[in-house]
């Protein structure tokens, strides 16, 4: 079984490493063949960087047909919201016979699961400019009776920066000190029964800092991390029967990964996921895998 896991960058190396210690934890008879496959086109030009929507589209389809083209992976998941937003659009049609997951599904399902118990939870929505300007997460949520007024959505440009580039936390911790005041404030009154959804993957690498963030203000918010869900999503696309199976990981790339990436990266999940870590440190580079763009 050949798994594609990709996001814009490394936040989906969380859904990587949790992946892999679940299948440390619980051998599958079946080998399992992971590939982590970075979709940014650059280490300073992302999705979130690009000029417009028309041409996030574009890099994503070239992108899209490189990795079936050259690895055909049994099952594609989309680790990224903004990349997960993006493909809904009808603008991928010519993609659906393959088999391609995303996170927001997952996400989505996990904060309704709240309302349904729950009816007066307010919740945040905090993820990359990109997906709070699509508006998945807010249209399903009101879609499914959750009233506007309890749904805010924060945008955190810089985020997944600090958080790539910093594993201390600090520069994550003051931009939070910014983003979590700001959300509050679009609530009428400040809801006590609050739970605030973590809309990239990179912010689960920083969870306790969201935590505390938000408690310092509301004591008993809570945060949900769909990764961990994608992670179920992932396992629930093939045979789990218990076995010796073998497990590979690898993780290719267009750019150089800078070494501050990797030392981060390494406080994140270099003791959960060995493998996971190991296949970061030793990338492929492959400069065809995205292909240019004018910048």
């Amino acid at each position: 079984m050949r798994i594609g896991i990709t996001d814009s960058g490394v936040g989906g190396l969380s859904v990587c490493a949790e992946l892999e210690a679940r299948l440390r934890r619980s051998p599958v008879k079946e080998d399992i063949e992971i590939i982590y496959l970075n979709a940014a086109i650059e280490d300073d030009y992302s999705y979130n960087s690009m000029p417009d929507r028309q041409t996030k589209l574009q890099a994503f389809d070239r992108f899209l047909n490189s990795v079936h083209e050259k690895y055909q992976p049994d099952l594609l998941f989309i680790a990224c919201n903004t990349l997960s937003v993006l493909y809904q659009d009808s603008y991928f049609d010519h993609h659906r016979h393959r088999s391609i997951k995303g996170i927001v599904k997952s996400g989505c399902s996990e904060m309704l699961s709240v309302f349904e118990n729950e009816s007066d939870v307010s919740f945040i929505v905090f993820a990359t400019p990109t997906t709070i300007e699509e508006g998945v997460y807010g249209n399903a949520l009101r879609e499914n009776g959750v009233p506007a007024s309890q749904v805010v959505a924060q945008a955190c440009p810089g985020l997944p920066d600090a958080i790539s580039n910093d594993g201390s936390g600090l520069r994550a911790g003051k931009l939070l000190n910014t983003f979590v005041p700001e959300a509050l404030a679009q609530f009428d009154q400040v809801p006590q029964n609050l739970t605030a959804f973590l809309g990239c993957t990179h912010y689960g690498y920083q969870a306790g800092l969201f935590e505390s963030a938000l408690h310092a203000l509301v004591p008993g918010a809570r945060v949900i991390n769909p990764n961990q869900g994608s992670v179920d999503t992932i396992l629930s696309s093939f045979d789990t029967e218990p076995g010796d199976g073998r497990l590979t990981i690898e993780f290719i790339t267009r750019y150089v990964i800078p070494e501050v990436v990797i030392k981060s990266l390494s406080v994140y999940i270099g003791k959960q996921a060995p493998a996971t870590f190991s296949a970061l440190k030793n990338f492929t580079h492959l400069p065809e895998l995205c292909g240019d763009l004018p910048r």
